[in-house]
């Protein structure tokens, strides 16, 4: 990476410009660290504003991954979850006012993208992909120890806004947060910093799509399973939210969940006669429909971003003389 990162630096490998603005999300290090919330985000807030965003993906794993393919063109859904991947359809049936566009060309996306007349990218998971021009560079980072990396610390320099995860109510001490990591990192003193926090949204029935209060689960016997790259995380929201798992079940990021695998999860929920089997919202995705789990009592959990307004009004004044 600091190879490939120094060819681009010095103008050794070509840099595509797109039709259209792009905001690149995107971290350094691997594993999850809510780039899709966040890219989720951004295509409601620009919405709001009057753009017409579209989301870019690689559509990772997806089948349409390497070919390229319009997963929703803003009005109507093209493909099915295998095709796209898992998160690009997430983002399509969640807010389909959104374009989304998969494939790993990612300059070809733009364009299909233009050319139906969207007029903002928001291009996910794109740090690394050097050879798109972007207007904004976005990185999500966090300080937990033991995580490989993809690029050095010192790649942070690049980004034009860090966004690190902090209890937002704690106002009186984000300023000395933010000096902070400017001087653990080793950032410049002017580097933008921002901070986030993930705000559970509510526990829904994968059937009916019916919300369920937390108060009523929290003496429940809940099965928790997930496919994430960091699969603590989900475990451990729940535990803040008062509920504790009879078991855990850790498959990797992005499971399609096999028939075999779903079996083995019919087993134990019969076992142990849990009252209720819960999962993340990018899980639930994949269960959906599928004839192993037309009968369980499947919940998912449903999250967002919940950002400071300073980090709000940054955007909007960098994004006041793009054309809507």
């Amino acid at each position: 990476m600091i190879l490939r990162n120094y060819l681009y630096d010095h103008k050794l490998r070509p840099i595509y410009q797109p039709p259209l603005p792009v905001i690149s999300v995107g971290n350094i290090t691997f594993g999850g660290s809510e780039k899709t919330p966040l890219a989720r985000f951004l295509l409601h807030f620009f919405y709001d504003l009057g753009f017409k965003p579209a989301l870019i993906s690689r559509g990772y794993k997806g089948r349409w991954e390497k070919k390229g393919g319009i997963v929703s063109d803003g009005q109507q859904i093209f493909s099915t979850w295998e095709e796209a991947g898992d998160e690009p359809f997430m983002i399509a049936r969640e807010f389909p006012q959104a374009g989304v566009f998969v494939g790993r060309h990612r300059l070809i996306s733009c364009q299909r993208a233009h050319q139906l007349g969207f007029n903002l990218a928001i291009l996910d998971d794109g740090f690394q992909h050097r050879q798109l021009a972007r207007n904004l560079d976005l990185v999500l980072h966090h300080l937990e120890p033991f995580s490989l990396q993809r690029e050095p610390l010192s790649s942070l320099q690049r980004a034009d806004i860090i966004l690190m995860k902090q209890t937002l109510s704690l106002i009186s001490s984000l300023e000395k947060k933010r000096q902070e990591i400017i001087t653990r990192l080793r950032l410049p003193k002017q580097q933008k910093i921002f901070f986030y926090q993930i705000q559970p949204e509510g526990f829904f029935t994968l059937k009916d799509k019916v919300s369920l209060p937390l108060e009523s689960l929290r003496s429940k016997k809940i099965i928790a399973f997930c496919g994430l790259a960091r699969p603590q995380r989900f475990f451990n929201l729940l535990h803040q939210l008062g509920i504790q798992p009879l078991t855990t079940l850790i498959y990797p990021d992005h499971y399609p969940y096999p028939p075999r695998a779903l079996h083995r999860i019919g087993q134990l929920w019969k076992e142990s006669q849990a009252d209720f089997l819960c999962v993340t919202e990018k899980d639930a995705i994949k269960l959906e429909g599928r004839e192993e789990t037309v009968n369980w009592p499947l919940l998912y959990l449903k999250i967002s971003l919940q950002v400071e307004e300073a980090f709000l009004e940054e955007l909007k004044k960098i994004a006041q003389n793009w054309p809507k």
